[in-house]
């Protein structure tokens, strides 16, 4: 394990003045130039040509001969090597030549390394310039330092030489190292520096540069992940003294924020590369979501305790009062089941999430669901000991079932755009089954006391029933054919209700 300052050495702290020593040991570099390495960073330029028999020194610090190449594949190397660019992500995949390893870079484009057994062309990328001419591109030489500085023993004091056609046969030989290698690989190739690279970095050429939009989603993603730290607020709520002075992306001193831990943080992800992969390598996307999550089902949590407490202690006298009375509660749940619904979709168009954290948003909308439908079709005031004053109300206004299932309002604001007449169940259909399966039972329970409980007249517990009721026969028809019967026996059916279950509204 690398001691703290071995670790600090990597951080590039931004520019520095530039001794005299300095500048003569950057010219005696076979064209290891910031112009060579800007292109890598989307900065564009080209490396100065080199004396014919000069070293080319590669960004991880090896040493290179090109002497054996054409003029044109020696001017591809110089740039490639001596480059910088980023491995956003790596995975195996098939395809109809079979398997291969893709190298996601952040320019973006990807180098693909296929199963040496395929034959010819087993390294290509997907870059322009790779496709019009099908030659070794600035990209293949920059991963063929990479694996060699990662992969290989190769010694950093002597040159080693490249020929035609040696490129694509030595990649293809760490083909099996690859696969064990995957998953610190990445890693590994974005934190190589040549020795002498810190030494000379000249007005942040080796910085990222981001569009816009780019920046804007690296703003979301790390607030996202302070946010987990954070007991209460969500994302879009965590309000810090973030830096202001963001359109820059060069690493600074403005990056430190005093006496505010999380604001420095936040600084130094959005401005450093390596930083903030590590940051979201450590901290995933999964537990995010699943911290977005839990947070939600205790605010729903707590919306309905607030109702209890409002309920049994009557107003507040507060100059500011908090009291939560039945629709204030049921607009606050259709809001949550909005914002949960939205975040899932809105976290699964980025990337896949885990099963564990699928089935924890499902567990949040049943037992909301659960909640209201078992706990909560009652009348909140019918017992109350302290003296409430009303001059009309319906009675949809006493009872939160009923507001948001039975009889809910026709022109309630509590319904975001898109969310469907049906609370919560209309949203279970967009989960595959095999996340809420395990909830079966309680869905079906659900569904009983709906048919045992509701008051009579409301046709919106009908219609409820109705759709949970198919959305659980079309499962158990399907998956489970012996546990249907069981379910259709167990339940009353919905055309002919017995009087004796139906509870009535005076």
């Amino acid at each position: 394990m690398s001691t703290p300052t071995n670790e600090f050495r990597k951080l590039n702290l931004g520019v520095m003045p530039e001794t005299r020593s300095q500048t003569q040991q950057g010219q005696r570099r076979g064209g290891r130039t910031s112009a060579g390495r800007g292109r890598g960073r989307g900065r564009g330029g080209h490396a100065p040509q080199a004396p014919p028999d000069a070293p080319v020194q590669g960004y991880s610090g090896l040493l290179y001969s090109t002497k054996n190449l054409s003029p044109g594949s020696s001017q591809r190397a110089t740039e490639g090597l001596s480059s910088e660019f980023f491995v956003d992500r790596l995975h195996r995949h098939e395809s109809t030549r079979g398997s291969y390893y893709a190298f996601q870079l952040k320019k973006p484009v990807s180098v693909r390394i296929h199963n040496p057994a395929i034959g010819e062309d087993n390294v290509e990328c997907t870059c322009e310039e790779y496709r019009r001419t099908r030659f070794v591109c600035v990209h293949i030489y920059w991963l063929f330092d990479g694996l060699n500085a990662v992969l290989t023993d190769i010694s950093k004091s002597s040159p080693r030489s490249i020929g035609q056609g040696d490129v694509v046969t030595k990649i293809s030989g760490l083909y099996d190292l690859i696969g064990e290698r995957l998953g610190s690989l990445p890693e590994q190739l974005n934190m190589i520096r040549g020795d002498e690279i810190d030494s000379d970095s000249d007005n942040g050429a080796t910085e990222e540069t981001y569009s816009p939009s780019d920046l804007k989603s690296r703003k979301e993603v790390v607030q996202d992940i302070l946010s987990v730290f954070d007991r209460h607020a969500l994302p879009e709520e965590y309000a810090l003294a973030f830096p202001d002075d963001t359109s820059t992306t060069a690493f600074s001193e403005k990056s430190f924020v005093p006496g505010n831990l999380a604001a420095t943080i936040y600084g130094i992800a959005i401005r450093d590369e390596v930083f903030y992969q590590r940051l979201r390598r450590v901290v995933t996307r999964d537990i995010c979501a699943v911290s977005y999550f839990s947070k939600q089902r205790n605010r729903a949590r707590e919306s309905m305790r607030r109702l209890d407490h409002y309920v049994a202690k009557g107003p507040s006298n507060a100059p500011e009062s908090s009291d939560v009375d039945v629709p204030e509660c049921a607009r606050t749940l259709r809001l949550i089941v909005h914002q949960v619904c939205r975040d899932r979709d809105a976290r699964a168009s980025k990337g896949p999430l885990g099963a564990a954290t699928i089935k924890k948003v499902v567990e949040t909308l049943v037992e909301i669901l659960t909640e209201v439908v078992c706990k909560r079709n009652e009348d909140v005031y019918e017992n109350i000991t302290w003296e409430r004053h009303v001059h009309e109300e319906h009675r949809r206004d006493r009872n939160l079932y009923t507001y948001l299932i039975g009889d809910r309002p026709t022109s309630d604001f509590s319904t975001p755009p898109g969310m469907g007449d049906n609370f919560i169940i209309d949203h279970l259909r967009d989960f595959p089954v095999l996340q809420w399966r395990h909830l079966l039972e309680r869905l079906t329970t659900i569904l009983d006391h709906i048919h045992e409980n509701a008051p009579e007249g409301e046709r919106g517990s009908m219609a409820f029933a109705e759709k949970l009721e198919t959305l659980l026969r079309e499962y158990t028809s399907d998956a489970f054919e012996p546990s249907s019967s069981s379910v259709q026996r167990r339940r009353p059916t919905l055309s002919s209700p017995p009087a004796s279950q139906r509870r009535r509204v005076d």
